[in-house]
């Protein structure tokens, strides 16, 4: 039995903390290692990270992601500071796991502090090194002993722009939880927005960032409605209050498309979503391997992405659903079209997605070989 401490940069519903949430499960029902959890800062899902292991949590300032965790460890007192790594050291781990490029400096810190080995789980592409200070990473990188690449866009962004060490790095995609037998039952959207039930539904989900792509989204539902007037277009994400989510309410409503393009803002009960859509859009300009189009292949919906823009072609290839041209909204548009004009190739497209996503992209699938590489670094 071993102690695996995780880091975390935050305890919120997005990619890398609800991915390691359900790692930290698996290995809770699967194996006796002891676990424990370090948090650059908290969030909504503390409570639920602290039935499964100690949390500590080094502080939750206010401030913008990137300039809390650069500007962390310079605001902390000294003592503050040394405390906090007299608490994390008592947990005596083996082993240390830091679950994203952003927690990859504190897992730096303790690697050196505790004497152990570092596995980080990469999931950040071009647009995550935008925002860190020049050669705010490349040190850490080049620093963890194992590198788990959450695609294959991935490893070859480092392997080609940052010398990573090759034999270090392993490619283990990105995962969803195992699908919920007994979740709960379904609202109806169409009833909810008052959609007919002959018309065709298009879905994006994500957050109001330039790099998801919300605003090719809009203009992919100006074409396709334009030919078919009888098509509703979703785009699930964004708080309602937000500057971003003001100018894209105002957007829809210069392009005409206030009566067919729905924002629906954050929301909970997302399998509704991914249930009532007969097509996924992923507009993102970069995504490593978004685990919306994961969701939205359990729900037998086909993708369509762009091409250079991350991992998710390594999924839908040429049988779950379309890859085109990076940020070609023509082609984007054409291939949404030909999806919803055709029943047969919808079910077919959609079919292989979910099989695709339960054979490869679950926790149950890929616990195994996680867990094969943590235990390799003890």
């Amino acid at each position: 039995m071993a102690t695996i401490l995780f880091v975390g940069h935050e305890a919120s519903r997005s990619g890398a903390p609800f991915t390691q949430l359900h790692l930290m499960r698996w290995i809770k029902e699967h194996t006796s290692h002891k676990m424990a959890l370090v948090l650059l800062e908290g969030g909504g899902l503390v409570s639920e990270f602290q039935e499964l292991a100690d949390v500590c949590i080094v502080s939750s300032p206010k401030f913008s992601l990137h300039t809390r965790i650069w500007s962390k460890l310079n605001r902390m007192s000294g003592r503050q500071h040394d405390n906090t790594l007299n608490q994390i050291v008592a947990y005596a781990p083996d082993v240390i796991f830091a679950n994203s490029l952003v927690a990859i400096n504190y897992g730096i810190l303790l690697k050196e502090k505790i004497g152990v080995k570092l596995i980080c789980n990469i999931h950040e592409l071009e647009f995550a090194m935008i925002y860190a200070p020049a050669g705010g990473y490349i040190d850490a990188l080049h620093k963890a002993d194992l590198l788990m690449m959450g695609s294959h866009a991935v490893k070859d962004f480092y392997l080609n722009n940052f010398s990573v060490d090759p034999s270090k790095v392993s490619v283990i995609y990105d995962f969803i939880a195992d699908e919920d037998p007994l979740r709960a039952a379904l609202v109806d959207i169409r009833e909810v927005y008052n959609i007919p039930a002959s018309a065709k539904i298009v879905g994006g989900m994500g957050s109001l960032q330039w790099r998801k792509g919300y605003d090719i989204f809009s203009y992919v539902a100006r074409e396709v409605i334009e030919r078919s007037p009888d098509t509703y277009f979703i785009w699930v994400g964004g708080n309602k209050r937000s500057y971003e989510y003001k100018l894209l309410e105002r957007e829809v409503r210069l392009l005409g498309l206030a009566h067919r393009l729905i924002l629906a803002g954050e929301q909970t009960d997302i399998n509704s979503y991914y249930e009532a859509f007969d097509v996924f859009l992923l507009t993102s300009r970069e995504d490593p391997f978004p685990l919306v189009c994961l969701e939205s292949a359990l729900a037998k919906t086909p993708i369509i992405c762009f091409e250079n823009a991350g991992g998710m072609p390594e999924f839908v290839r040429e049988d779950a659903g379309y890859v085109v041209e990076y940020v070609n909204i023509d082609q984007m548009a054409e291939k949404s079209l030909a999806l919803l004009n055709d029943e047969t190739l919808r079910k077919q497209m959609g079919d292989v997605g979910r099989e695709r996503a339960l054979n490869n992209h679950t926790i149950s699938k890929l616990g195994p070989s996680i867990l094969k590489l943590i235990e390799s670094a003890l």
